[in-house]
């Protein structure tokens, strides 16, 4: 996996035009160094650190110059310490991207220039939760991202959670001549919590409906908080490619079209919790997960 990661040559012919950079040219304003792939300042670096796929441009500078053995964010970065605090209950957050305001007086070398926070906040709307950086998104446990995607307030993406305790939730399945039904339970001799009946494909693996056992079963918070009405579910989430969203008569909907990795799949979800904002949030962070891009 490339950490550190060198600048680009000055020498004549090394560079994409292969005239070399000793002409006049605006990158001397700029600066150019080496950067560390373990510091990434958008969403297509965060990508790329979190699938090892980094390379030079758009990373932060590197400061140990290439020492990675003995740098604390390396370090840092590989033991998941400074992560996001995620919220307790929140198995999704909606990230948009808030650039950093420029420098008055600066020209060429504003230091704020392509740099950005990230506020987070619940899947559908309200205040937010927490601001944080690209660096603790990337040193967080269990973490998922989405497509990014911008519509008319900002750039933003998805963040959606592994649950910790996925690995207790159990899944029994059965095969049958018309459909694939799958129980979803939290762990060994708990209550049921949905049915999932697959017409077509199963377009899913196992780990995906674990995940989905597991936020149903972590509703912890629900008795402290008052009766809610039925949520709104949308029927395309922005960042989801393909996938379907519906609800009524107290089943849901997932539908998904052929695709590289499966077949057209119509999934069927009958609810054995309420069907109220946290069964939503967690069909919601489900359908995030089936289309994640790292």
């Amino acid at each position: 996996m490339p950490t550190y990661l060198e600048q680009p040559g000055y020498a004549l012919g090394s560079s994409p035009d292969g005239q070399g950079w000793n002409r006049i040219s605006l990158n001397a304003h700029g600066g150019l160094w080496n950067e560390c792939g373990w510091m990434p300042t958008n969403h297509p670096t965060l990508f790329a650190a979190m699938t090892g796929r980094q390379r030079w441009g758009g990373f932060e500078q590197c400061v140990r110059r290439g020492a990675c053995g003995e740098c604390p964010v390396q370090q840092r970065t590989l033991a998941y310490e400074g992560g996001v605090d995620w919220p307790e209950g929140a198995p999704l957050l909606l990230a948009r991207i808030r650039p950093w305001p420029l420098t008055p007086g600066s020209l060429f070398a504003d230091p704020a220039a392509g740099r950005s926070t990230l506020e987070l906040s619940a899947w559908n709307g309200g205040p937010p939760l927490l601001e944080t950086g690209w660096s603790e998104v990337l040193n967080t446990r269990g973490q998922r991202i989405s497509w990014w995607w911008s519509d008319q307030e900002s750039e933003a993406f998805w963040i959606v959670r592994n649950h910790p305790a996925a690995d207790e939730a159990l899944v029994r399945s059965e095969v049958g001549p018309a459909a694939t039904r799958h129980e979803l339970y939290g762990k060994e001799g708990g209550p049921r919590l949905a049915v999932l009946s697959c017409q077509g494909a199963c377009a899913h693996e196992t780990y995906h409906l674990r995940y989905l056992a597991a936020d149903l079963a972590d509703r912890t918070a629900a008795a402290d908080r008052p009766p809610q009405p039925p949520p709104s579910l949308p029927e395309r989430l922005p960042g989801v490619p393909l996938i379907t969203l519906s609800h009524q008569d107290g089943s849901s909907v997932l539908h998904r079209p052929r695709s590289r990795d499966y077949d057209t799949s119509t999934v069927q979800i009958r609810w054995d919790v309420p069907f109220d904002e946290l069964t939503a949030t967690a069909l919601v962070a489900h359908a995030v997960r089936l289309t994640a891009s790292a």
